[in-house]
């Protein structure tokens, strides 16, 4: 583990939000986010989802939309004090709970969740923290639960951030994680990032 590298990360993004730069929210809507949204609400109607790198909240709000109970974390304290204030001017404050805090430390319980949502957060984990990173995942998680995962692809220009094939990512989550969705970012395309779009089924411990 290098959790000490892992912070000069989070540092990274901390300084972003307070200056306002946040490329990310300029990639298009994709597809597979409502249809992983669609896809868990047949599984679990208004099931409890876990936001993984949550940022400002725009993703958790779209899963509190879809009738979801949700909780959004992040590493920056700024980024979670727009999301708490966003959640208020949209009336979202009683289904959505934001706290700072620690993807390789999450203060949930046992099999908490049905859903977890990671845009863009797994490709700024170190590889010498995807184990702890998996550990983590998999304690807050119930068994048969669904994950929606999207990552930096080759395609991706080079910069922060590690790049991944679907063959790659097939080989880190099969252990635990069954594929049941797969599609990638049309290129080229004018959005700042090229990513791969996974859902994955937990499988039964």
């Amino acid at each position: 583990m290098r959790l000490d590298k892992q912070e000069e990360v989070r540092k990274h993004f901390d300084s972003l939000y307070k200056q306002g730069i946040l490329p990310w929210k300029d990639h298009p809507p994709e597809p597979a986010l409502s249809y992983f949204l669609n896809y868990l609400k047949d599984k679990a109607p208004e099931g409890k989802v876990l936001d993984l790198g949550c940022g400002d909240g725009w993703i958790s709000f779209k899963a509190a939309r879809a009738s979801f109970r949700v909780w959004g974390i992040d590493g920056s304290a700024t980024a979670i004090k727009k999301a708490r204030q966003a959640a208020q001017k949209q009336g979202l404050q009683t289904k959505v709970k934001f706290k700072t805090g620690n993807a390789l430390n999450l203060a949930y319980p046992d099999s908490f969740f049905n859903g977890l949502i990671d845009r863009g957060l797994f490709h700024h984990i170190l590889p010498e923290n995807r184990q702890l990173y998996l550990q983590n995942i998999l304690r807050v998680l119930k068994n048969n639960s669904f994950m929606y995962l999207a990552v930096f692809s080759q395609k991706n220009p080079e910069g922060i951030g590690q790049r991944f094939s679907r063959q790659k990512i097939r080989q880190l989550f099969e252990k635990h994680f069954k594929p049941v969705f797969f599609i990638a970012d049309p290129y080229p395309s004018p959005a700042p990032a090229h990513l791969l779009h996974f859902i994955l089924k937990r499988k039964t411990s």
